[in-house]
């Protein structure tokens, strides 16, 4: 019961979080991470929940609200990398959401270096991912003068620029 209302709270953050609403994200985060703390990391009324569950998804919440929050999610990352008990998706998930985080506060060499780390974790995924491509296309075009391999990865994943 617990862990349920725990993954409703995490759920009700990320839908604050997409409304832009920091406050009511603070508030449900808050909740979310009292109610992870006193279960182990599964898988609750169809949400994966848990202490690290939360923390993952406070990094993906503070990089989509942006601007405000991009130091936020930076914060939460130099404190805490994910265990290597979740799943690699999830894993090279927060690696990716970093990756945008670095880039957008002008670390590029950072983000290509976190790419590097979700792609080792869950290859597929990384491959696959939108922001991945996107974020690879951008740091292409701001680092000219390292194309070996960011070249390399950026012809991997498929990405433009």
């Amino acid at each position: 019961m617990i862990a349920a209302r725990g993954a409703l709270h995490m759920r009700a953050a990320v839908i604050a979080g997409r409304a832009r609403d920091t406050g009511a994200t603070a508030l449900h985060f808050g909740a979310a991470r009292a109610l992870g703390s006193r279960v182990d990391e599964g898988v609750y009324a169809g949400t994966a929940f848990g202490r690290d569950s939360v923390r993952i998804h406070e990094v993906s919440v503070a990089v989509s609200l942006g601007d405000g929050q991009v130091g936020r999610a930076l914060e939460l990352a130099r404190e805490w990398t994910p265990p290597g008990y979740l799943p690699a998706e999830r894993r090279s998930g927060f690696y990716i959401e970093l990756a945008r985080a670095q880039l957008w506060s002008g670390s590029p060499d950072a983000a290509f270096e976190s790419l590097k780390t979700a792609r080792r974790i869950a290859p597929q995924h990384v491959r696959e991912h939108r922001w991945v491509r996107e974020d690879a296309g951008t740091l292409r075009r701001l680092k000219r003068s390292d194309a070996a391999s960011l070249s390399a990865f950026a012809e991997w994943c498929h990405a433009r620029g």
